[in-house]
């Protein structure tokens, strides 16, 4: 019982912090699968090594090392490392998905910001962006993207899938002929 409590209370306390913008994961269970679990009392640092997988609600992290770091007695930040690692979250907002993969994907609580480093990919409302580094920003829903020169990544690549307004063969000659108006009448 006392593992529980020292090993998982804490991590429980950050998944929480965590999934803070998906409003929908706060009252949901947290739950945590790895091979091997580290504490540390008096700096608060705890390790999760082994297939680590956390789940709560939407948000689900898969990696082979997660640590999570304390400032003040409060989580400051997340770290993942795997080959990849990744990090997916449901939106309570508009229900879409984002999946965040990379060899560290680190969560920057207080900033609600996610970094992504070495073969980054992140993908959201069909929209995807691979480059060496992805800054995620959860609370603005923006983002950055770089690649690296000396890497396997050396430019960004976006796919932005095609926009769909339900529009009908009849909708887009009617907008043909206006803009066709419009030029006639400039000359």
């Amino acid at each position: 019982m006392k593992l529980v409590k020292n090993i998982l209370l804490p991590f429980c306390l950050a998944l929480a912090v965590l999934s803070a913008p998906v409003f929908a994961n706060r009252n949901e269970a947290i739950a945590v699968n790895a091979d091997y679990a580290e504490r540390n009392e008096i700096t608060g640092l705890t390790e999760y090594r082994g297939n680590v997988i956390i789940r709560q609600g939407t948000t689900m992290i898969n990696a082979d090392r997660v640590i999570i770091y304390y400032k003040n007695d409060k989580v400051s930040r997340i770290s993942c490392i795997g080959a990849p690692a990744s990090y997916q979250q449901s939106s309570a907002i508009d229900d879409t998905l984002m999946i965040a993969r990379a060899e560290t994907v680190e969560y920057l609580v207080f900033e609600n910001v996610i970094n992504l480093t070495s073969n980054a990919s992140l993908t959201r409302n069909g929209t995807s962006i691979k480059g060496d580094t992805i800054t995620y920003d959860l609370i603005k829903g923006t983002w950055k993207a770089a690649g690296n020169e000396d890497g396997e990544q050396k430019r960004i690549q976006l796919v932005i899938p095609p926009f769909n307004q339900n529009t009908t063969d009849e909708d887009l000659t009617i907008e043909k002929e206006a803009v066709t108006g419009k030029l006639k009448d400039t000359n």
